[in-house]
This record gives structure tokens, sequence and C-alpha cells, in this order.
């Protein structure tokens, strides 16, 4: 008789899968990483075109995949003028492919298509592009254990103490009481790592109370598309997760803001 592990520990265990993974393959850098963050996306914009679906959106796989990809390497690879070329193409190409599916895909469906990939694709992008250039690997790791750190305070701290709903209309589980322990996490999580490696104190609290405050947001634009969709989950490829967008929606933002910051404050 095999017993069933508890919400939390679930959760724990397939999240550290997850990061194992991915620390695995940011080890590797280089193309390796690249192509993994690659196929995440792509199995998310799976996930996501699903869902549009079953939202009741005319969402074309075809143009979603293809607009994250071009996206996706319009960041990751901006130094080569064929980046701007792909996501001209695109762009281009699927409107033109909207000229012969009126009748059948509206301007709103193909707007919903390009949109949600080059949502998935750039964002992934920025936490490809972070693993590269001098300090690539302490950058990458940070941002994987911050966010780590902030998604299970803020399930710990919501499941334990949560009354007050933080966005009710759009995710009823969501409470401010996860939240301020999430934020909690990414101020001390952030601090402590950046203590401990190049990154430093100062920088490593700046940038894990910015992933801490802002980060949840992901979740909720994710959590915004399953209400549309009836969805409890993108999937359940992932233990205590769901889906692979379930679990890297706001890893995505987190790499947007570690990545800028890192950029911006960093030179100061």
């Amino acid at each position: 008789m095999t017993t069933a592990l508890p919400p939390l520990a679930l959760r724990f265990v397939g999240g550290a899968l997850v990061v194992s993974v991915s620390v695995g393959f940011g080890w590797l850098g280089g193309l390796w990483f690249t192509g993994f963050v690659a196929l995440v996306i792509v199995l998310a914009g799976v996930e996501m075109w699903r869902l549009l679906v079953r939202a009741g959106h005319a969402a074309s796989i075809a143009i979603l995949l293809a607009s994250a990809g071009a996206a996706f390497i319009g960041i990751r690879f901006a130094e080569f003028i064929e980046s701007a070329f792909a996501i001209s193409l695109v762009l281009l190409a699927s409107l033109a492919l909207q000229l012969r599916r009126w009748r059948t895909r509206t301007v709103a469906d193909w707007a919903v298509s390009f949109g949600s990939g080059f949502y998935l694709g750039w964002t992934g992008g920025h936490l490809a592009l972070l693993r590269e250039g001098e300090g690539g690997l302490t950058w990458l790791l940070f941002t994987l254990c911050t966010i780590w750190f902030v998604d299970s305070a803020a399930f710990a701290a919501g499941h334990l103490f949560g009354r007050h709903r933080l966005a009710p209309n759009i995710s009823p589980g969501k409470t401010w009481e996860g939240y301020i322990g999430g934020l909690f996490a990414g101020v001390v999580s952030g601090a402590s790592i950046g203590s401990l490696t190049s990154i430093g104190l100062w920088m490593g609290g700046l940038c894990g109370t910015l992933v801490g405050a802002l980060s949840v947001l992901g979740d909720l634009i994710e959590s915004m598309i399953k209400r549309w969709a009836h969805a409890k989950d993108s999937g359940h490829l992932i233990p205590g997760h769901g889906g692979v967008w379930d679990r890297i929606d706001s890893l995505l933002w987190a790499g947007v803001i570690v990545f800028y910051t890192r950029l911006f404050v960093g030179t100061v």
C-alpha cells in the first residue's frame, strides 16, 4: 500500500527535481542551456495554447510557437541581424496567413497566438542570456535558488497562515500572508546568497527583494489565463506543480528582473 505525499512535500520534491535538472544544464552552459530553455519554452507554449483553446480562442499553435521561437532567438542572439529578421519574418508571415483564414480565425485570435508566444519566448530568452558572460553561472544559480525559496516560502506561508486573499477574482488560493512570506524569503535568500558569492550582499538583497515583490505577477498572469479556461493547472508533467508553465511562470519574470537589475544597477 502506497502513501501519497502531502501537498507541501510533493511540491518540494517536484521543485527540487526541476531545480536539479535546471542547474545541471546551467552548469553546462552555452548551447546546452540555451537548448534546454528553448525546449522548456516549447512545452510551456503547448500548454498555453491548450488553455487558450479551452478559453474559446481559435489560437494557432504554429503562430504561437513560431512567435516564441523568434522572440527567443531575438533576445538570446541579439547581436546577429538574423535575430531581427526572424522576428520580422514571423510577424509579417503570420499576418499574411491571417488573410487566408479570416473567416475562421479573427485578428484577435492571431494577436492572442502571436502575443502569447512572444511573451514566453522573450522572457525565456532573457533567462538563457543571463547564463552568458562573466559570472553567468553564478547569476543563473542565484536566480534559480532565489525564486525557489520565494515560491516555496509563499506556498508554505499561504498554506499555514493564509487568511486574506491577494487576488480573489484571479487566483483564490493566493493570500497576502503568502505574498509577505515570499517577499521575506526573497530578501533573506537574495542577501544570503549574494553575500556568499561575487554578487555581494547589497546587490543580492536588492535582486531578492525585487524578485520577491514582482515575480508573483508572472504567477497571476498564468492564473488569469487558467481562470478564463476554467483549468486548475496548465498540465500534469511536474509532481506538485502541474505543468511546465505552472513551474516557470514566476521564474520567467525573475530572469528578466535579475537580468536588468544586473545590467543597470550593477554598472552604477
